[in-house]
């Protein structure tokens, strides 16, 4: 499949009053153990709510307030999700606990902010007493975070915020893929450089605004320095002048399939996709003129995957192609 972003719904209040405050946290060992049993109930029912579609269940844990903006939204959101879970386990990422001095203040929670892996997490407190979870589901390759967001109403807890977003892809989460693409580009090899800096800027908000890693404006910058300078160096669709019938290159991009990331290389050829023999051998002569012409493609990968077409895909219609991989790796 095709790396994309994967929608973000997000379920929220909004408080725009200036309140003037104090807030005291305690991150996850440091959590009250009842209360941190109260949220782990909680987060048990709100995974099964998802997994089985159980929309009333779900709406039970809503406060009154989102229960009403959220309105039809919340069955879109229980179906999308639910689909994606292969099981109601999970396991926390990262736990707060917020006391507020009055409602309406902005928390600023920074998580290992020392580290390159460090992010912040920011919200309005619509309680008093608030508490965040993020859940990151079992059994998935690429991981999703679900960010529950808790307000204490009298004795009971309500979600105030839900949302999802991508986390990891291939067990590597936004810093790593920049990381990959920062030693990429000092190897010269732009279109890795590319490609891993488009992962992680992909990664980047798990938890929309109210989740911003470190690095996250350095990454963003980052990335469109370097696809500045690829589409400066490769004006797309490339000709391939050296090779007979002149292919023409006009896409590359990350292809995340189900045991790994491929460079993934469009062309189109003026060979009827019914000749195969033909295509084969055209093939050939483009890998290496690919190889030789985006330094690094071919490198540490284990294929290199290529689509010929006889004509350009507009978006709007189905459009015919060829498949290739150039195995590199057993």
């Amino acid at each position: 499949m095709n790396l994309k972003t994967l929608a973000i719904i997000l379920f929220a209040l909004f408080f725009y009053s200036c309140n003037v405050g104090t807030t005291r946290t305690w991150n996850t060992e440091n959590i009250n153990k009842d209360t941190k049993g109260q949220i782990k109930a909680l987060n048990d029912s709100l995974m099964k709510c998802i997994k089985n579609n159980d929309l009333a269940g779900l709406r039970s844990l809503l406060s009154d307030a989102l229960m009403e903006k959220s309105g039809n939204d919340m069955e879109q959101f229980v179906k999308q999700v639910g689909l994606m879970l292969k099981t109601t386990g999970y396991k926390v990422l990262n736990e707060q606990y917020a006391n507020n001095s009055a409602v309406g203040l902005d928390n600023n929670i920074p998580v290992n902010i020392s580290s390159d892996q460090g992010y912040t997490i920011h919200y309005k407190a619509l309680n008093k007493e608030m508490y965040v979870s993020l859940l990151l589901p079992e059994g998935l390759t690429n991981e999703l975070l679900i960010t529950a967001i808790y307000g204490k109403y009298g004795e009971d807890w309500k979600l105030n915020i839900i949302q999802f977003g991508s986390y990891s892809v291939m067990g590597k989460k936004a810093p790593d893929y920049y990381k990959m693409a920062k030693e990429s580009y000092g190897k010269a090899n732009l279109i890795d450089a590319v490609n891993y800096s488009w992962i992680a800027t992909r990664l980047l908000q798990p938890a929309n605004a109210f989740i911003q890693y470190q690095k996250q404006s350095e990454i963003t910058a980052f990335q469109l320095k370097v696809t500045k300078e690829a589409n400066g160096k490769y004006q797309m669709p490339l000709v391939l002048d050296q090779i007979p019938g002149k292919p023409e290159v006009f896409r590359i991009y990350p292809e995340v399939l189900g045991d790994g990331i491929y460079p993934m290389v469009y062309y189109r050829s003026r060979i009827k996709l019914a000749d195969t023999a033909a295509l084969r051998v055209e093939n050939e002569a483009v890998k290496k003129e690919v190889n030789r012409i985006f330094k690094g493609i071919n490198e540490d990968k284990q294929a290199v995957l290529y689509w010929a077409f006889n004509e350009l895909p507009d978006g709007q219609k189905r459009v015919e192609h060829f498949g290739f991989a150039d195995k590199i790796k057993d």
